[in-house]
């Protein structure tokens, strides 16, 4: 059996940090495990990491000729240790990943990056993992069993048959059982933390109303981003261009009668003819011709038609028809219903989208206060300086 280097652990703990191994990475039969969800240049994603205690994780196994990491306490916060294979081994794969389609100082740049939040998440894990023990939360052993048992049945159904997953887990040492009991431990991390987090969801996310001062002050620095585009409700006659590949003589042939069945419509709309009438007569694209030439709201630039929309969005009022429109995709008259100019978007209109995004700003505010309250009280200590950070 092909071996691929990410294994059953090697994918938990991916999984456990939101990621996944593309599925072009997998053998025909997949014997390994694959995670859920995102792609190779998401490393900065790692910010949601929750990686596997070394002391439950096993072996996983590194490519051939990869350098040996000796396992040691490299962080400590309170009475638990974060060691150097929970930093190392998820960095490494994504490593792996990340070599496949960045190269030099990007990829340097990205893996830095990933190696950042990676031990700023799995410290702030491990504090909301004290602060639940500290307050007391318990789950039942029934649903940490019923999720871990999930999650393995969701690894199990990626292999053949039961016994390629159980030769697989063989060659990382481990059995069925001892896998469970190791998501377990996870499950219950995990569990823990989320109710803490519940239990704090309403004190967060409820602050201060946001002052008239504070939404005034944030539209002016952002007036880029309420700006709206001009739109216009249209109609449409369209008469396409002939075939290009057509020799010269038929194309030039065909083109003069498209010319010649626009302008009849044209001509017709203005000698007083229903445009709804000429859109089923001779237009072309019948999708809005069986509608009476009902395109309904375009936003200028849209189409990508320079020549469209300097005629639909220049002079035009609503109620009027323009004159024929050549593009590049053939001859259009158009129909103006109705229209909005663009510009910026008032502050009266925006008002409960600003509140909503300072409110949001403040609840991060209030959260990142709170981790680091926590830091404090459960002291975070690096091998590397011997002093907490």
């Amino acid at each position: 059996m092909k071996r691929s280097a990410m294994t059953v652990l090697g994918s938990l703990l991916l999984a456990g940090m939101g990621m996944q191994v593309p599925a072009a990475e997998l053998p025909a039969q997949a014997n390994t495990v694959t995670a859920v969800a995102a792609q190779a240049d998401t490393l900065a994603a790692v910010g949601v990491a929750l990686g596997a205690p070394a002391k439950s994780v096993g072996k996983t196994a590194a490519p051939a000729g990869a350098p040996v990491v000796v396992d040691r306490a490299e962080i400590q916060v309170g009475n638990e240790i974060i060691t150097t294979l929970e930093i190392e081994e998820p960095l490494r794969q994504l490593r792996e990943r990340a070599s496949k389609e960045f190269r030099g100082e990007e990829l340097e740049k990205r893996l830095r990056l990933a190696r950042e939040q990676h031990l700023k998440h799995l410290v702030e894990q491990k504090v909301l993992l004290l602060e639940a023990r500290d307050q007391k939360i318990d789950v039942s052993d029934t649903q940490v069993s019923e999720r871990a048992k999930q999650e393995i049945d969701g690894l199990r159904s990626q292999f053949s048959s039961e016994k390629d997953f159980e030769k697989q887990l063989a060659t990382e040492h481990l059995t069925v059982e001892d896998l469970q009991s190791q998501r377990e431990h996870l499950v219950r991390e995990q569990l823990l933390q989320q109710k803490l987090l519940q239990s704090k969801m309403q004190e967060l996310t409820t602050g201060g109303d946001v002052s008239d001062a504070q939404l005034a002050e944030y539209y002016r620095k952002h007036q880029d981003e309420y700006k709206r585009v001009a739109r216009a409700k249209i109609a449409q006659i369209f008469v396409a261009h002939p075939d290009a590949g057509l020799p010269a003589a038929e194309f030039e042939k065909a083109e003069r009668a498209a010319r010649a069945r626009i302008q009849e419509a044209l001509t017709e709309l203005n000698a007083g003819g229903k445009f709804d009438a000429a859109a089923r007569k001779y237009s072309e694209h019948r999708a809005t011709a069986e509608k009476g030439g009902e395109v309904g709201w375009i936003e200028q630039g849209e189409l990508g038609m320079p020549e469209f929309d300097k005629a639909v969005f220049g002079p035009l009022k609503a109620g009027e028809t323009s004159r024929i429109i050549t593009t590049g995709r053939g001859f259009f008259v158009v129909r103006v219903e109705d229209r909005q100019e663009g510009g910026a978007v008032p502050l009266d209109e925006v008002r409960g989208r600003i509140r909503q995004v300072l409110m949001n700003e403040g609840s991060d505010a209030r959260y990142q206060a709170w981790i680091d309250s926590l830091k404090q009280k459960f002291k975070v200590t690096y091998a590397d300086s011997k002093s907490a950070r």
